[in-house]
């Protein structure tokens, strides 16, 4: 093997995308600790020995996210941020951040340069957000209680960085998202970072426990992280068989390879253009996955030759997917008894992609034809997000 060859062997493992995550996250803990270290000998009363530790939390927490269902994933980081603005001056807070989040942008596994820097502005807009919130209360707050002006000014610093978080990627992603489900994420990160704050030195006068604070508050955090990821491994099954099941009808012939994913695809893309929200689109993915599984359990062999109706493939596919609770939200969307516009979006995706298989250069036809349907029989409003997607 060339020395050329080699070398561009030693890049290649050294890239981010190609570290495992406990590779990205003991990098910045090994670099914080020789820090810590080099300080504790050169200027241990400063304040840097603190800062380089939080610093180095920080840049680990990047790379350990709570991913709760419906909403954006939350770092670690933000519970630390709360500590960071508690324990240095807004100069030395900054700093901190900057080396923090410069060392988490060269660790990141994001797969493209743009997400790297969209994703390093808005943890410095988070960050900057909850700086401006905790002085601003401090400051001006003009309560007579210190310790809840303290308690105070941290719950809703911590709340003003997860606002602009969701926000600016809200932004990017040209929606907004106001859901409720999945707050509890934002409950752990934020609770947790106000109580490592006020551990690590105290509160209305009495002293706190330093590092330690951090330290022994940071688990029940990881705890939680723990507990976010064995939800999406479930998660991540539940869907893996959603997929394997919609594959079924095609391989029994009842439908053209790969109609379930599109519907589904493009069920996902009227539902988001029409307003639906986190769970409403995750049960219209699984009925749009599911809605020819009825199809099966139809008797093929009627000697009549009597046709077979999408009403009845829909009843009996919902028949299937209220055995099981979890699925009971896509079966009404199936029957049309779930009370939205699911219903009609699962039906317009359905029919134009029987119409168009998959073919863009049909697409101009296919939604002429649903506008021909008998009757005016799929809704005018999925029509028109159609046209406009």
């Amino acid at each position: 093997m060339s020395a050329v060859t080699t070398v561009h062997s030693v890049i290649q493992i050294g890239r981010p995308e190609s570290m495992s995550r406990r590779t990205r996250i003991a990098i910045p803990l090994m670099l914080g600790a020789v820090a810590v270290g080099v300080i504790e000998l050169v200027d241990p009363k400063g304040p840097w020995l603190v800062l380089v530790f939080l610093g180095s939390a920080i840049a680990a927490g990047e790379m350990l996210n709570l991913r709760p269902a419906g909403r954006v994933a939350l770092p670690l980081s933000y519970a630390f941020f709360l500590v960071v603005v508690r324990a240095g001056t807004p100069a030395e807070v900054i700093v901190t951040i900057v080396v923090a989040l410069g060392l988490a942008f060269i660790l990141s596994p994001e797969p493209t340069l743009w997400r790297r820097i969209y994703t390093t502005a808005v943890r410095l807009a988070a960050i900057l957000a909850a700086l401006i919130t905790y002085r601003l209360i401090l400051d001006y707050g003009g309560l007579a209680d210190q310790r809840w002006l303290v308690l105070l000014a941290l719950v809703f610093a911590g709340v003003a960085e997860i606002v602009v978080s969701d926000g600016l990627i809200a932004l990017s992603a040209r929606q907004a998202n106001f859901a409720t489900h999945g707050r509890t994420a934002d409950l752990a990160i934020i609770t947790t970072g106000a109580l490592m704050a006020i551990s690590y030195n105290g509160i209305e006068g009495h002293a706190g426990m330093g590092l330690w604070g951090p330290v022994l508050f940071a688990i029940p955090l990881l705890a939680a992280w723990f507990a976010f990821e064995q939800v999406v491994a479930i998660r991540r099954t539940h869907d893996q068989t959603i997929a394997a099941l919609s594959l079924v009808p095609e391989l029994a012939g009842i439908v053209r390879p790969g109609h379930a994913t599109r519907v589904a695809g493009l069920s996902q893309r009227l539902g988001s253009e029409l307003g639906l929200g986190g769970d409403q689109l995750s049960a219209l993915q699984s009925a749009a996955l599911l809605h020819h599984l009825g199809h099966l359990c139809l008797d093929f062999g009627d000697p009549s030759g009597a046709p077979v109706h999408e009403a009845d493939v829909a009843t009996k596919g919902a028949e299937i997917l209220r055995q099981t609770a979890e699925l009971t939200p896509s079966a009404a969307i199936l029957d049309g008894t779930d009370g939205t516009i699911a219903s009609d979006i699962l039906r317009v995706a359905s029919a134009y992609d029987e119409i168009s298989n998959g073919d863009e250069t049909l697409r101009d036809s296919a939604i002429e034809e649903l506008h021909r349907g008998p009757g005016y029989s799929y809704d005018v409003r999925v029509l028109a997000a159609l046209e406009r997607i």
